[in-house]
């Protein structure tokens, strides 16, 4: 996956999280029903090699789509969707 694939699907997610005033839990949450019912682009395992190849990105994430919130925090966030995405969801 090329830079410009994988930052297409970061953006999409930063630009979903502009105006959260917290990553918390539920914003994970929204955004991981967002992927699999199909409110971004791609599919679950799609999305997951773009947060993977944003989370071995040595440079800013934020970049384009600039938010309020931290670099670390962004970080975390995809991580725990990673996570999200990553686990079954129950039937």
């Amino acid at each position: 996956m090329g830079t410009n694939s994988w930052k297409g699907h970061v953006n999409g997610i930063l630009y979903g999280i502009q105006f959260d005033r917290a990553l918390d839990d539920t914003v994970v949450t929204r955004v991981a029903d967002g992927v699999t019912g199909g409110l971004y682009p791609g599919d679950r395992a799609e999305m997951l090699e773009a947060l993977a190849h944003a989370l071995r990105h040595p440079g800013p994430l934020n970049d384009q789509i600039e938010t309020h919130h931290s670099e670390e925090s962004i970080r975390t966030f995809l991580n725990q969707l990673s996570a999200a995405l990553t686990t079954p969801s129950p039937c």
